[in-house]
């Protein structure tokens, strides 16, 4: 009875997650996120607008954090990082697992 019980719960916990995206934790854990949820997107633009203000950028979502906290960071951050809008050092992220803050800010390149 508790095989059925168990196996019971592991399909609705598939159902349940829909078109979750995932990937595992250091810890054993899986991390779930929905990649069109406009998260990171949003994320990205409260950096912009805290950098143009002079302010430290915002708290990052779940998701930005778990990525520190993945069990393969090289292959998760290529799963989650579709677009060039990332507010962090990916070199510092994939290496070391450190949210690293990026500018924005375009430098100008020497004459």
């Amino acid at each position: 009875m508790a095989s059925f019980t168990k196996s019971l719960l592991k399909r609705l916990e598939y159902k349940l997650r829909g078109d979750l995206a995932s990937f595992a934790l250091t810890d054993g854990t899986t991390h779930y996120y929905n990649p069109s949820s406009g998260e990171l997107f949003l994320h990205a633009a409260d950096c912009m607008r805290a950098e143009y203000e002079g302010k430290p950028y915002p708290e990052p979502p779940e998701t930005i954090k778990a990525l520190t906290k993945a069990r393969d960071r090289r292959a998760a951050v290529e799963k989650v990082v579709t677009g060039g809008l990332f507010p962090y050092e990916l070199g510092a992220l994939v290496e070391r697992g450190e949210l690293v803050p990026r500018s924005f800010v375009a430098e100008e390149l020497p004459e």
